[in-house]
């Protein structure tokens, strides 16, 4: 997907008043009306949500797919999703129930098999970058009928419903995808839109009319489109073809783009920015392929060498429920000075606004560390990461993932017992204990640092409002809550 191009379309189409070009194969209806256009500068790169790893590709599997269960944006509550309920009918055994006449975007039916190919087939494929691992406590999956399904679990796992809940966990049909590998073609799914093509630099979805399920969408057509940086997503906004832009404009736009909606007299469109407090959360993470990371004495480093910059004190963000705090903040800690010079690569997702700055700024705290050289890249394969990426669920085990995915080998065993223990935690209270405990344990063990925790990003444009809040279970964009008119 090249941004470039893609914005020479979109002037294109607010000249042309909407008229879509038609792609090969199959021939669109012809109409009047434009299309509803998001822009992002991440582009989409896997479809199949066994194996989405990004921010954009869960967009396409929270808007395609169902899961069992979501998660209620801003409470963090669990609700049905395609099931009607999921409950524990004894400590170690989840029921859930599906609605009759649920169907795939093809026109199959989807029951309880499908379920339970789905489950499995996430778990066959194991990407440790996606949700699957929350789904570790289950020992087996047996179907009672075309409606039933029904989850052993290895131990009593309070978490077990949230792991339902994400992007990993949607439900594929069956007769279409492939146990061991990606789909090659267009995502089948039952959820609120269907993916009707995927192109170079878009994904069009259409609004799936046989859709079941508490999250209906309200425009017909929607097309998440790629431009290249903030500042081509600012050029698409001053030219009238964006209606929502998500991620991409950098602080310097931002502030444009307030200024514009303020001036007199007003124009015939501005970009407001939807309150998301709190939801952006950067940290900086080792590679667990880098040679320096079990270097304790540089790891402590780099830890001190953020400590004046850090506004966020754990892993756990603050408004989750469980956070604390874990990581000291503020004041200027005495640096070490290394043994042998090391040659550190720090890199960033150059789509992530702001990290260009910031991976520049903490070059400089860095290399106050005696010994240390840090070169600066613009891609996310070097020894440090600067993320922002959202969890696979938002609650507090959710945000922990990225740090227990990759565990320093000294405390694999100590995060699996303290997880186990968070996870089957008889009361909320002892759950609490163990939280604080693995947050503790992660300032321990300096893997993965916090950094900064700011507001969301999302800008609409004149006319075009939310119904509710269109996110998915770890607060990736949906399409079902926008409106126009």
């Amino acid at each position: 997907m090249r941004g470039s191009g893609f914005l020479a379309g979109l002037v294109a189409l607010a000249i042309l008043a909407g008229c879509e070009p038609s792609p090969p194969s199959p021939t669109p209806t012809p109409t009047s009306e434009p299309v509803f256009t998001i822009l992002t500068a991440q582009q989409v790169w896997m479809t199949d949500p066994a194996l989405a790893t990004r921010d954009a590709d869960a967009i396409v599997s929270t808007s395609a797919f169902q899961r069992l269960m979501r998660v209620q944006p801003g409470t963090g509550e669990l609700k049905p999703d395609a099931a009607t309920d999921c409950i524990f009918t004894s400590p170690t055994v989840y029921e859930c129930t599906l609605p009759k006449d649920l169907k795939f975007h093809n026109g199959d039916e989807l029951t309880a098999s499908d379920v339970k190919f789905s489950i499995q087939r996430a778990l066959r494929l194991n990407n440790s970058d996606t949700g699957t691992a929350l789904l570790s406590s289950l020992d087996s999956i047996t179907t009672d009928s075309d409606l039933v399904v029904r989850f052993q679990l290895s131990y009593p796992d309070s978490q077990f419903g949230y792991a339902l809940a994400t992007v990993a966990a949607s439900i594929v049909d069956e007769e279409v995808y492939d146990p061991d590998a990606a789909l090659e073609g267009l995502p089948v799914g039952s959820g609120p839109y269907s993916v009707t093509s995927i192109e170079e630099e878009a994904v069009t979805f259409e609004i799936f009319a046989d859709y079941k399920g508490p999250l209906t969408g309200g425009i017909a057509k929607i097309r998440l489109a790629a431009v290249a940086d903030s500042v081509a997503a600012e050029a698409a906004m001053s030219a009238g073809v964006a209606d929502a832009v998500w991620r991409t404009l950098d602080d310097a736009a931002l502030t444009r783009t307030q200024m514009a909606a303020a001036a007199t007299p007003a124009p015939d469109y501005s970009y407001t920015r939807v309150p998301r407090p709190g939801a952006r959360v950067t940290v900086l993470a080792w590679n667990a392929d880098s040679k320096h990371r079990s270097n304790a004495t540089l790891r402590s480093g780099v830890a001190l060498a953020l400590q004046p910059d850090r506004t966020l004190d754990s892993l756990v963000p603050v408004g989750v429920v469980g956070h604390a705090a874990a990581f000291p903040v503020g004041g200027r800690e005495e640096l070490p000075k290394l043994k042998k010079r090391v040659n550190l690569t720090l890199g960033y997702d150059p789509t992530a606004p702001g990290h260009a700055d910031m991976a520049r700024l903490l070059r400089e705290r860095l290399e106050q560390i005696g010994s240390l050289s840090v070169r600066v890249v613009a891609q996310t394969d070097a020894d440090l990461v600067l993320l922002d990426q959202l969890p696979w669920v938002d609650n507090a085990l959710g945000w922990l993932q990225r740090y227990l995915a990759y565990p320093l080998e000294e405390s694999a065993d100590q995060l699996a017992s303290l997880e186990v223990a968070y996870r089957s935690a008889a009361t909320e209270a002892v759950a609490l204990q163990q939280l604080a405990k693995l947050q503790a344990q992660a300032a321990d063990d300096l893997s993965v640092l916090p950094v900064s925790q700011s507001d969301g990003i999302l800008l609409l444009k004149t006319g075009v409002s939310l119904i509710g809040e269109p996110y998915g279970p770890g607060g990736q964009l949906g399409l079902w809550g926008f409106r126009v008119g």
